[in-house]
């Protein structure tokens, strides 16, 4: 039990300078570190769903050391109480260059909560100028809210609140090491 503590006291303090230096994208995830978070519990080669605990989870499935890739994308499953109120989901796609996060993508609500989720997003990265976009499909037309904006050290926030659709929006955090974002892909 006190290797739990001290592992929970040690990952607490380097995350507390981490912040200090770089943007949190998401709580346990700075823009441009090393991803310092365990792989999720797994039982029988599938991961088990945990809303208590942030951790991450390999595309390919759990391994036996639990490492992380240098290069590639990791899903980070987000503590519910650690989720920003734009996020809809548990799961977060982190791309990952030369060992450190070059890109955080979460789902938010969809153009229903556009607004609310805009606002969510000013008060994590300050203020922006939405941009409005009608889009026509065969059922149904609705309009999206699009917006930007750049961080200190050329990252950049990305907000489309019809990315997927009617149904889900998407934030896209990115260091200029990112891929490119395609839209219409979740990261």
């Amino acid at each position: 039990m006190n290797r739990i503590v001290a592992l929970a006291v040690t990952i607490a303090l380097g995350w507390g300078v981490t912040h200090a230096c770089h943007a949190e994208a998401l709580p346990g995830i700075s823009i441009g570190q090393a991803l310092q978070l365990p792989q999720c519990d797994e039982r029988q080669g599938e991961y088990l769903p945990d809303d208590r605990t942030t951790c991450f989870k390999l595309p390919a499935g759990p391994t036996d050391d639990g490492s992380l890739p240098a290069n590639g994308q990791v899903v980070v499953n987000v503590a519910l109480p650690d989720r920003p109120d734009y996020m809809s989901g548990s799961d977060a796609v982190v791309q990952l260059r030369d060992g450190r996060v070059a890109s955080v993508s979460v789902r938010t609500h969809g153009p229903a909560r556009d607004s609310r989720d805009f606002a969510a997003l000013q008060d994590a990265f300050g203020r922006a100028e939405p941009r409005y976009v009608s889009t026509t499909e065969p059922v149904q037309t609705y309009a999206s809210m699009r917006a930007d904006w750049n961080r200190p050290g050329g990252e950049t926030v990305y907000f489309d609140s019809a990315e997927f659709g009617g149904y889900y929006g998407l934030v896209r955090i990115q260091t200029p090491q990112a891929p490119a974002h395609h839209p219409g892909i979740w990261d």
